[in-house]
């Protein structure tokens, strides 16, 4: 098991924002995962816990290499994560995060590692 403090520096440091749509409407928010630790095939959805809350993973929607995807889909293959790879994450959230500081809780399953879990706290402007 990789230890959370090792994993927390797969956090895009800043990449936590909420997401505006055409209209000028607070639509959710989105962050990014940067690995720079290792390659890792990712096996399985995400799990998502905003603030002490779990997301629904409908959701959640996820873009790797150009690519975008509801989170369901993304689960259901087996995807390479490999060193300078960014994950985007959208989540659907009417409001989008209040400012301030918020903690996100990210957990997966990894053919190589087994689960992952690790958490960070960042703030939205």
């Amino acid at each position: 098991m990789i230890p959370a403090f090792m994993l927390r520096q797969l956090y895009e440091k800043g990449s936590l924002k909420n997401v505006v749509d055409e209209k000028g409407n607070t639509v959710g928010f989105s962050f990014s995962l940067l690995n720079r630790l290792g390659s890792g095939t990712i096996e399985g959805g995400f799990k998502l816990i905003v603030d002490g809350e779990e997301l629904p993973i409908e959701k959640i929607s996820v873009e790797k290499g150009g690519v975008k995807a509801k989170a369901e889909e993304f689960a259901k293959t087996p995807t390479l994560f490999t060193v300078g790879d960014r994950i985007k994450f959208m989540v659907e959230k009417p409001g989008g995060l209040q400012p301030g500081v918020h903690k996100i809780v990210v957990s997966t399953m990894t053919t190589e590692y087994g689960k992952i879990e690790f958490d960070f706290s960042d703030t939205v402007s």
